[in-house]
């Protein structure tokens, strides 16, 4: 009994001694495998390192030129846009111009100034309902009567005034018969009951208080420029493109971008 014993120990024994040898031998595999990888990856992101083209340094003199000097002021002077401009050194500073996200550059140096004379006239005329034929190209009056329909630029019946000519008609008539009635001239300054104060005048109707232009499109027989019209009624943004004519610039197509009206403006 003692020697099945004994046998039997030493067998339960080595079954043990092999599984612990196993279950190292093992976890030493493992810890090579993990090893060779995580020095791979290192070799890997040396050799990238090794092969990435890098750039040269950006602007590298500013770290050691003084930023404080400009030619032509002098070292106590600070240095503002206002000192850069009384140096003389306008001529080296590029001008920035505002943005507007739904409208476009402010900037507005391609126009020429007979071309922005014909946009001021135009832009005047239709704010206050006036007709601005004259500045239309031949063949494309349609375009501007489209325009002002499209636009709804009428003026009410109770703003419309008698024509001229008969204006003056009646302004001579009544000074005739204020000096034959031996009065003063209506015109003069002593008609008025008042003495000085002058009668007021009665607001004139207008669609539009201000425009301004955007930054145009020129090649060199067209012009294309934005431009946004501004009323307390109303707004719009339109595109007016001119071409030459008979050596002068006029408008030859007007596109309606967009068209607002608020403050319940009909």
């Amino acid at each position: 009994m003692c020697k099945k014993t004994f046998v039997c120990g030493q067998c339960i024994f080595s079954l043990l001694f092999l599984s612990l040898f196993f279950f190292s031998c093992s976890n030493i595999q493992q810890e090579k495998r993990l090893e060779d990888e995580t020095q791979s990856l290192r070799m890997l992101t040396a050799d990238m390192a090794k092969k990435t083209p890098w750039t040269d340094e950006l602007e590298g003199n500013r770290l050691t030129t003084e930023v404080g000097l400009a030619p032509g002021i002098a070292r106590n002077v600070s240095l503002s846009p206002l000192s850069i401009l009384a140096g003389g050194e306008e001529s080296e500073i590029f001008p920035v111009y505002p943005f507007l996200k739904d409208f476009g550059s402010l900037d507005t140096t391609l126009l020429s100034d007979e071309v922005e004379a014909i946009l001021d006239t135009f832009c005047d005329m239709i704010s206050s309902g006036k007709n601005a034929d004259s500045l239309i190209a031949s063949g494309c009056l349609y375009q501007l009567a489209l325009f002002v329909r499209d636009m709804n630029l009428e003026l009410p019946k109770e703003e419309k005034t008698e024509p001229a000519d008969s204006l003056t008609e009646g302004t001579e008539q009544k000074t005739a018969e204020a000096i034959a009635s031996g009065g003063a001239n209506p015109d003069s300054a002593e008609t008025s009951p008042e003495g000085e104060e002058k009668a007021e005048e009665k607001p004139k109707y207008v669609f539009f208080d201000s425009y301004f232009y955007g930054q145009p499109y020129v090649t060199g027989t067209m012009y294309e420029v934005p431009v946004r019209l501004l009323g307390k009624e109303r707004s719009a943004d339109i595109l007016v493109f001119l071409i030459k004519e008979r050596g002068s610039w006029k408008i030859d197509e007007l596109q309606i971008l967009k068209s607002e009206m608020k403050n319940g403006g009909k």
